[in-house]
């Protein structure tokens, strides 16, 4: 959200609340003086601590500021005093997800909805919140209110179309989008997500629109640039030109080279903690296998299409991809730190009871999704966890997805993530990949000769997509579930898909995508070289 909107429509309709020193407030925030705004609300607060509404500009102003502990104490005396409206239990559900308290977080959302939002903010920030809880369903709701009590609102048709997209709602989304670019003609997310969504021909395309886009582009916006170059490149492979998608897709990635700090260090010392913990952390070998079901690997390597396959069946529901696990073991191990893969935490996960880990983690999962059934968790990264997670639940299973290192490499960097996502910054540089994809297939190698072959399995991308009955009877019978034919009809599954694979896992299996990589050899040499000499390709490949 911008400024303007997350601010907009915090006065409420209770005129006590609409107090002159407030509203100078808000309009300062508006224009990102903070300094002066926080002095105005803190001022109002001492004067009248019943002004609620003060503690609630001063807990948007910390919130801006990625304070969110003292952003949600904030929130939290407005209701405790009595705020009438529900803008501060929803900000403060904001601040629990971004704490990682999903529990808490739905409590104040289904607070905020006794209180009847109507503002475009207020439903906004539900819809968002409840993306984050991967309730994209209850998401679309909230989203088209907010288009509809602000129809010149841009941003809010973007997120309408976001979360249709999530749902497979495709030409739902498209129009969404649409409506955002007659309102924004330059908005680069919608721009890009328009495109890539949308089959690209040489009759009609996006190219003009994206063209003009990236020249236009400010130079500070990294991600907007990323973004636009991004779907230029889409264009390009739709009309079956790979070296200019190629070149546009690295103009993308030097954008985030330059403001980006490497972490290819860091991410070797991540790797080898793993490999350490998975030789030293005892495992329970004999466990029934009834409990969650771990799915993890590299980004775009089947992991979506696995998740598709199990949580199709009757007695299975999707999580979604969820970071819970890594934030119970954080919590647990008490090292500050806002890096997810912190190699420390990794090393230090054999010093706590995972037991009390594990129970936490099942308990928030089971608030979020508020049923006994198994689920699945798909989050790719947890795969640093795995050792962790199968000493903390002995009744879990793990499938880690292995896919060819080179098309692993290309996949991978065609891919868009969002510049925040610390643990993907390796995307961004082919040499950094292809280290990546080595180190991976390096700890997938020491996780099958460390960890029990009853409780970890394997599975490969290309044999699934060649054989995917035989894999998917496999598949179920290592997870504890029986076979279902749901499971072979994965694509008819209704629920929701938040992830780059959302339109893929909506088709049949498909074979298209295997040795992808020949077609950008040549453009691909720098990671091909350095996946030779680390032994993960073959010198005549």
């Amino acid at each position: 959200m911008t400024e303007k909107d997350k601010i907009s429509g915090t006065a409420g309709s209770d005129p006590a609340q609409a107090f002159s020193p407030l509203l100078e407030a808000r309009q300062l925030v508006r224009e990102k003086r903070y300094h002066e705004a926080h002095a105005l609300a803190r001022s109002v607060a001492e004067r009248d601590p019943d002004q609620t509404d003060a503690y609630y500009v001063l807990g948007i102003i910390a919130y801006e500021h990625r304070d969110f502990v003292r952003a949600l104490k904030l929130f939290e005396v407005a209701v405790q005093k009595g705020h009438p409206e529900p803008g501060p239990h929803v900000q403060a559900a904001r601040c629990l997800v971004q704490l990682s308290k999903p529990k808490e977080a739905l409590a104040h959302i289904e607070a905020a909805k006794m209180l009847n939002p109507s503002d475009n903010f207020t439903l906004s920030s539900i819809g968002v919140t409840l993306s984050w809880l991967d309730r994209h369903s209850e998401a679309v709701t909230f989203h088209r209110k907010a288009t509809q009590v602000s129809p010149d609102n841009a941003l809010s048709f973007f997120n309408l179309g976001s979360s249709l997209q999530f749902v497979g709602d495709f030409d739902g989304a498209k129009d969404a989008y649409r409506a955002c670019l007659k309102l924004s003609p330059g908005f680069a997310p919608a721009l890009a997500h328009l495109t890539l969504i949308t089959k690209q021909t040489a009759e009609n395309n996006d190219l003009p629109a994206l063209e003009a886009a990236w020249q236009k582009r400010h130079p500070a916006d990294t991600e907007g640039g990323l973004q636009i170059a991004q779907a230029i490149a889409k264009v390009y492979e739709d009309l079956g030109e790979p070296e200019p998608a190629m070149a546009w897709f690295d103009k993308g990635k030097a954008l985030v080279r330059q403001v980006l700090p490497d972490r290819r260090d860091r991410d070797r010392t991540s790797f080898e903690a793993a490999k350490t913990l998975a030789r030293t952390l005892r495992q329970e070998t004999d466990a029934p296998a009834d409990g969650p079901l771990f799915i993890v690997g590299l980004p775009r390597s089947g992991t979506t299409l696995v998740d598709r396959i199990l949580s199709s069946h009757s007695q299975v529901i999707a999580a979604g991809e969820r970071s819970d696990f890594g934030t119970c073991l954080h919590r647990a191990i008490g090292i500050a730190t806002d890096d997810f893969l912190d190699p420390r935490v990794i090393a230090r996960a054999a010093e706590v009871d995972l037991s009390v880990v594990g129970q936490r983690y099942v308990d928030s999962l089971r608030a979020i999704l508020n049923s006994t059934q198994r689920f699945t968790d798909k989050l790719p990264v947890n795969l640093f966890f795995v050792p962790a997670i199968l000493a903390a639940l002995p009744s879990a299973r793990v499938v880690c997805l292995r896919r060819h290192p080179a098309d692993s490499a290309l996949s991978i960097y065609r891919q868009l993530f969002t510049l925040n996502a610390k643990h993907y910054r390796f995307a961004y540089d082919l040499e950094s990949l292809a280290e990546y994809v080595a180190e991976f297939n390096d700890l997938v190698e020491a996780y099958v000769s460390a960890l029990p072959a009853s409780r970890f399995a394997v599975v490969d991308y290309e044999t699934l997509v060649d054989n995917p009955e035989a894999e998917i009877r496999r598949l179920l019978e290592f997870s504890g579930l029986s076979f279902e034919q749901a499971c072979l009809d994965f694509q008819d599954n209704p629920a929701p898909v938040a992830t780059a694979s959302v339109a893929q896992v909506r088709q049949p299996i498909y074979t298209s995508s295997r040795g992808r990589w020949k077609r950008y050899e040549a453009p691909l040499r720098p990671a091909l070289r350095i996946l030779r000499e680390r032994g993960w390709l073959a010198e005549d490949a």
